[in-house]
């Protein structure tokens, strides 16, 4: 087992996205990540189901995870957690504020078992204000937090929204480096405490360029007046897409040698900065009209040679291809034993000396690991047999009354 995360301990009850991808990263760093579901798995399973029944969406967010099915409204299965709580660094949670004090497992009953344990909670709102228990997902964040108003169409303002979760995923981001700075405030002092990263904070915080722009006082340059940075896409003769731009004045000459256009480099429309901004539009018009005249493979050979940052703008199937993805890693093959051939994200930090892996797939059921994980954590044949027997705790291979030794 390797990754530089390898001993931390996490009990992880969080479900759907946000949460949950943000101990999927600390669980492809070596974490051992226990994932608790409800009494028919957790709701994430049904979503991104493909005909053979295997959920991408829950393979690339519960991978290097162990499955515990357990029913916490049982006082049983509120006693199998604080057992457990005992052994581990941190509990990571994403239910609606209010729901883990309910159950009796809340940041109190957790640090009387092991003063040291982080609550790491992952919410909508933030714990405090008005609205602080008000539930939320991924396109309330957006739309609370300015990333819709930021996308919105310029015709009519209508707000626009991003797909694939951008909220869930940058706030599951945050939640694991939330959780790691409380694992490094614990390594210096031993204390153990509470940690809430709301969707809502995450994404006024990622914001935070376009927010102190539009909250300054006075305009960011003249009325009317276009950036003067260059950041575009643009059609190839092919049908393919390239994107290529640049945030300093001196790759405009690059830009102009790669796209054989080094005539607008004196052009007293574009030759400095200041004189782009307001003709930003016909220089727009020039250079789509000259790169539909060539395929994108041309294009991006050209502007490489001149050092213009640069790229054919991809589909994931083009990605799965990409042999820059392949030689860093970013993509993750396996055969699985159910679904067979596999593709998933792979891990994008790299570490010279303890490597992050991807060491198992997804469970493919709830609870198959319900057993070996309480048997680690001490609990007896007879003790497993027991919560099985009542169903308190569900999955395979658990033990039955009969099938252990008296005495056991």
């Amino acid at each position: 087992m390797s990754g530089p995360l390898v001993g931390i301990r996490i009990l992880d009850f969080t479900r759907f996205q946000q949460g949950t991808f943000g101990t999927l990263l600390l669980a492809d760093l070596g974490a051992e990540v226990i994932k608790v579901e409800q009494p028919g798995g957790d709701p994430g399973r049904t979503l991104g189901r493909h005909q053979d029944g295997y959920s991408s969406y829950f393979e690339s967010l519960n991978r290097n995870k162990r499955s515990l099915c357990l029913d916490l409204r049982r006082p049983e299965g509120r006693e199998v957690v604080l057992r457990l709580a005992a052994t581990v660094d941190v509990v990571a949670e994403n239910f609606r504020p209010g729901t883990m004090d309910r159950l009796g497992i809340g940041y109190a009953a957790l640090s009387r078992v092991n003063p040291a344990i982080i609550l790491a909670s992952a919410s909508m709102w933030g714990p405090e204000g008005p609205r602080g228990r008000d539930p939320g997902y991924d396109t309330i964040a957006q739309a609370a937090g300015g990333l819709m108003m930021f996308h919105r169409r310029h015709d009519d303002e209508t707000p626009a929204g991003i797909q694939g979760g951008i909220a869930d995923q940058t706030g599951g981001m945050l939640f694991a480096y939330a959780i790691l700075a409380a694992l490094v405030h614990r390594l210096r002092t031993g204390e153990g405490q509470q940690v809430d990263v709301s969707l809502y904070g995450t994404q006024i915080a990622l914001q935070g360029i376009h927010l102190a722009r539009a909250l300054h006082h006075t305009p960011l340059r003249p009325p009317g007046q276009s950036s003067t940075v260059l950041s575009h896409r643009a059609l190839c003769a092919d049908g393919r897409w390239i994107a290529f731009g640049f945030l300093e004045g001196r790759h405009f000459p690059k830009l102009c040698r790669g796209l054989e256009l080094e005539h607008l480099v004196d052009d007293p429309r574009f030759a400095t900065p200041e004189a782009r901004g307001p003709n930003m539009g016909a220089l727009v018009e020039l250079i789509d009209a000259q790169v539909i005249t060539r395929p994108a493979a041309a294009w991006i050979e050209r502007l490489r040679a001149v050092d213009v940052p640069c790229t054919v703008v991809q589909d994931y199937h083009m990605i799965a291809e990409d042999p820059q993805a392949r030689a860093n890693g970013y993509l993750h093959e396996e055969d699985h034993p159910v679904f067979g051939r596999i593709r998933t994200q792979g891990i994008p930090a790299r570490f010279s000396k303890t490597p992050g892996a991807v060491r198992r797939h997804a469970p493919v059921r709830p609870g198959d690991h319900s057993a070996e994980i309480l048997r680690e954590a001490g609990f007896s044949e007879a003790e497993i047999a027991a919560l099985a027997a009542t169903g308190v705790v569900q999955g395979a291979a658990l033990p039955t009354a009969g099938s252990f030794a008296a005495g056991s």
